[in-house]
């Protein structure tokens, strides 16, 4: 018969390999079976391989992330006087409205009919100042019979002061009396032509031949005095209207000569209308933060609806725009604590580089960027240069990528 160590040993032949001693089962049976499995629970325990806690990075880590570059460029003098679109207006354009409050019942024209000065645009109900006008009228009848009646009881007291029946104190009481009727009178007429003057303030009437451009009230509606409801474009001179970017204002000034032609056309084909600044707004709209700039048009312009969409362009200023600035497209702007940056490509290495950048305008091309200063925070950026313009969210300080593009 086997021994409880030798059957032990049969059964786990692990455990002879782990060091457990043949005269382990010399011991009492409980005993030796609670020690036993004690004991080679604690040796498989350590006989076993300890888990890597140090994983191996993780594979393509170092894998070069591909890119979309683009090489900077300086603009020319070309790109610099951007095309900007532009929609012709009027000269003059007036807001016409009523001279008092009143509920709208007629508009009698729409827009785009022409129209010539006296012209009955829209009527306010008359219902409202028809009792004022008969009460105008009453007072007016009341004056004048007052005051005949006034200058006959004058002209019989001047008879009988001739005749010494009364008194000369009589008679000026009465030249008094009548004064004061024919003042009266005089207040009467004046509150009639008032009354009138309402009547006809419940009219607008075009005061210049020109084009009805928009309507501001509806049928019905109850209108406030001076509240827009026509507008008419005056015939006559013509304008363009262009809205400019922040950073074209410190170029521009008053008489600067532009061109417009038509946005239909090709500009190298297109019929060119000169024209100059006659006004910039010294406020920005609120929405685009752009700025409406007027051009007036001193060519033939007479034929082109109002409204159309034109083309403007400066010309004969190429002088005072920079050149030492690059574009380049939007995406390849990367924005960070507050600032903007560009991912510089060095070629060599096949690396990036984060390098700060200043952003002076936007136009359809993409992002005009100053060029390179050792004064500024745009020091290593210069033309020649490589930046990423697609997935620059994704990199870091000194990554390895693989580039496409220009």
């Amino acid at each position: 018969m086997k021994s409880f160590a030798q059957a032990s040993r049969d059964a786990d032949p692990g455990s002879q390999a782990c060091g457990l001693s043949p005269s382990f089962g010399r011991q009492s049976p409980s005993r030796s079976r609670f020690l036993l499995a004690a004991v080679v629970f604690v040796m498989l325990s350590a006989c076993s391989k300890p888990e890597d806690s140090h994983p191996s990075s993780v594979a393509g880590e170092d894998k070069a992330r591909p890119v979309r570059t683009v090489v900077l460029a300086q603009h020319s003098p070309s790109e610099q006087n951007t095309v900007y679109p532009a929609e012709l207006r009027a000269r003059h354009e007036s807001r016409l409205g009523f001279r008092l409050a009143g509920k709208l019942v007629a508009r009698q024209v729409q827009a785009g009919d022409r129209v010539v000065a006296g012209q009955i645009l829209a009527r306010l109900d008359p219902t409202e100042t028809a009792p004022q006008t008969a009460a105008a009228k009453a007072q007016l009848l009341g004056a004048e019979t007052d005051l005949k009646l006034a200058q006959i009881d004058l002209q019989r007291l001047i008879d009988l002061r001739s005749k010494g029946f009364v008194s000369e104190a009589q008679v000026d009481r009465q030249r008094a009396a009548y004064d004061a009727a024919k003042a009266r009178l005089e207040a009467a007429q004046a509150q009639l032509a008032q009354a009138g003057n309402t009547v006809e303030f419940q009219v607008i009437r075009a005061d210049a031949p020109g084009v009805v451009v928009g309507l501001d009230a509806e049928l019905g509606q109850v209108i406030a005095a001076g509240q827009s409801v026509v507008r008419v474009a005056r015939d006559g001179e013509r304008e363009a209207l262009v809205y400019l970017p922040e950073a074209k204002m410190p170029g521009l000034a008053l008489g600067q000569t532009w061109s417009v032609w038509l946005a239909s056309e090709s500009s190298s084909d297109a019929k060119r209308f000169p024209a100059v600044i006659r006004e910039i707004s010294p406020l920005a709209e609120p929405g685009t933060r752009t700025f409406a700039v007027r051009l007036a048009m001193t060519g033939a312009v007479g034929a082109l609806p109002l409204g159309i969409s034109l083309q403007a362009q400066a010309v004969g200023q190429r002088s005072a725009l920079p050149t030492d600035d690059f574009l380049t497209p939007a995406t390849a702007l990367y924005s960070r604590d507050g600032k903007t940056y560009v991912w510089k490509v060095d070629e060599r290495s096949a690396t990036v580089k984060l390098v700060a950048v200043t952003v002076i305008g936007f136009s359809d091309q993409g992002v005009r960027l100053k060029a390179s200063n050792p004064q500024d925070a745009l020091a290593g950026l210069s033309a020649g240069d490589r930046v990423v313009t697609a997935g620059v969210h994704f990199l870091r300080e000194g990554q390895k990528i693989r580039w496409t593009g220009a």
